[in-house]
Formats: C-alpha cells, sequence, structure tokens
C-alpha cells in the first residue's frame, strides 16, 4: 500500500462532480424524468449511481425507483435534456488553480471519466481552453480500450499508459470524488485523493481513510501539492 505522503510524478483526475459541479444537474435531469411517475429520487439511489457509467447508474435508478422503462427508453429521453442542460456546467472550486498550476510546471495530468466521449464534448463546451491544458489525455468511458468500468481499474491504468511517461501506478494520483472510483484507484495500486462533496454525502463522519483513500478534502481548494512531492503553489 502507498505511504500516507508518497512523492508523485503524474495526476489522474475523474470529471463529474470532480472537475465540473454536474451532480446537481443530474439530479435536476432526474427529478424532470421521473415527475410523471411520482418517484422521489432519493440520496441513497444517487450516490449508489454516482461515478458509474451510463447504463449502470440507469439500471440502479429504474430498479431503485421502479420505473417501468427500458434503459433505451430512459437514456433516450435523459440524452436529449442532458445535451441542453450540461452545456452550463461549471467549475468545482479550486480546479482551475489546481490544472494550471500543474500544467505550468510541465505535471503530467490527464482525465479518466466514466461519460462517453460526446457528453464529455457537451460538458466541458464552456471550458475548452482548461480542458485543453490536458492534451490528448482524456479517457471516456466508451473509449474501446476501457474493458470494465469503475470500479473496476481499467481507465485508471489506460488514462496512465497514455501518459506515456513510463509511469508505475504508484507514481499516480487519482482525484475522486466518488466511492466506486475510490475504488478503482485503489484497484489500480494508485494513490487517491477523495473530494467528497458534503451534498452527498450519507455519513458526514465516515473516516478520512474510507474506502482507503490516501487523504479526503471537501474541496480541491484544501489540495496541498506539496505534501504528495509536486511543486508547492507559489500563493
Amino acid at each position: 500500500m502507498a505511504s500516507a505522503t508518497p512523492r508523485v510524478k503524474a495526476c489522474i483526475f475523474d470529471m463529474d462532480g470532480l472537475l465540473l459541479d454536474t451532480e446537481t444537474i443530474y439530479t435536476e435531469v432526474t427529478n424532470k424524468l421521473i415527475e410523471p411517475y411520482n418517484k422521489t429520487f432519493a440520496l441513497e439511489t444517487k450516490v449508489k449511481m454516482m461515478g458509474r457509467d451510463v447504463r449502470t447508474a440507469t439500471d440502479i435508478l429504474l430498479a431503485d425507483l421502479e420505473i417501468p422503462l427500458t434503459f433505451d427508453e430512459y437514456n433516450d429521453q435523459a440524452n436529449a435534456l442532458k445535451k441542453v442542460f450540461f452545456r452550463r456546467a461549471e467549475l468545482m472550486p479550486g480546479v482551475a488553480r489546481l490544472i494550471r498550476h500543474l500544467a505550468k510546471n510541465s505535471i503530467p495530468i490527464a482525465v479518466a471519466t466514466s461519460s462517453g466521449k460526446d457528453m464529455f464534448l457537451v460538458k466541458t463546451e464552456r471550458h475548452r481552453e482548461l480542458f485543453g491544458l490536458f492534451g490528448t489525455n482524456i479517457t471516456c468511458g466508451d473509449d474501446p480500450a476501457v474493458k470494465h468500468p469503475k470500479p473496476a481499474p481499467d481507465i485508471f491504468l489506460t488514462a496512465m499508459d497514455r501518459l506515456d511517461c513510463g509511469l508505475e501506478p504508484s507514481d499516480c494520483l487519482v482525484f475522486e470524488d466518488a466511492s466506486n472510483g475510490v475504488e478503482a484507484a485503489k484497484r489500480a495500486n494508485m494513490n487517491c485523493v477523495w473530494v467528497h462533496d458534503a451534498r452527498f454525502m450519507l455519513d458526514p463522519l465516515a473516516p478520512p481513510t474510507k474506502h482507503d483513500a490516501t487523504e479526503r478534502i471537501a474541496t480541491l481548494e484544501s489540495f496541498d501539492p506539496a505534501k504528495y512531492g509536486l511543486p508547492p503553489f507559489s500563493n
């Protein structure tokens, strides 16, 4: 297991709920779609869905709420709304500062998101300049190289290999907001910072090491790069 304060050489970022505040939009879309069925979108169901690939998350929703739709029927309706609503997605606190800092200091960075490529482009439309700092180091959930979704480690290992820096898993620091993403990072034998949004926390008293995360913080504003052997912030 990685030490509590490892020295890392590269950073890999989840996107939904970590870089972009999309989870509130997911909730808005879901509530619109389930309204005709007089269902309530409970936090317990949302937490189970967070960080999952589209099919798994949708299957969880339809089963938990007993919605009489197939995956394709629900997904077609959801995608139509998502393509409108996700264009307004805002950056999460501390994201711009950290990404620009790592890029300025030539630290290899990558995105590893369960979102499909088409939806990735919609979500990042307003932030193309910032996401451009990742270059081609973007791995999406529908990438053919990703054989198994999170909590399998495939997407993080693929993202690491594409950085093409001769990295080992222990050289990488993953940033995740969802528990199944933390599990995926640990299965990849990578260090992981769990950035747990209090709005979607079932157990606010959960210990920082829950899910075997290296560290838990509330927002990326609290992240200290020097703790991991990365260049410190200049101010």
